[in-house]
């Protein structure tokens, strides 16, 4: 159950960019699509920063499971969301709750540690030395 708990933020960080976010970008989905070419970044083709974002949730949703690769995805789809809501705000004007508590959630996942709770020796620090 402990390790359930301890898992449950990276479950749920996983759930929103990889099926929320990743999914539809990578699927061409016509609401991703618009928004995208909306947000024009940089004047690159918008399938091609659709694709690479969408590709960046992917690895950052799959990469929180990892121990070698967890911090940077959690890095990776904080920053992803930060500008979630930076567009929301400045262009779309919508709500922003959803990105904001995946970024949180991602916030979390970088700054709990690497413990989970499976021998009681991790001294304060964070990593388990059993």
């Amino acid at each position: 159950m402990k390790k359930f708990v301890y898992y449950l933020p990276h479950i749920l960080f996983a759930v929103a960019l990889i099926g929320l976010g990743a999914f539809g970008k990578l699927t061409g989905h016509p609401m991703a699509v618009s928004m995208f070419e909306t947000i024009n970044l940089y004047n690159i083709n918008p399938d091609v920063t659709r694709i690479i974002v969408g590709l960046a949730q992917l690895f950052a949703g799959v990469g929180v499971f990892f121990t070698s690769t967890r911090k940077v995805a959690a890095i990776m789809g904080t920053a992803i969301m930060a500008a979630a809501i930076n567009y929301t705000i400045t262009l779309f004007g919508g709500p922003i709750f959803i990105p904001l508590i995946v970024m949180l959630l991602g916030i979390w996942i970088l700054f709990k540690g690497e413990c989970t709770s499976c021998c009681k020796k991790c001294g304060g620090e964070g990593t388990c030395k059993c």
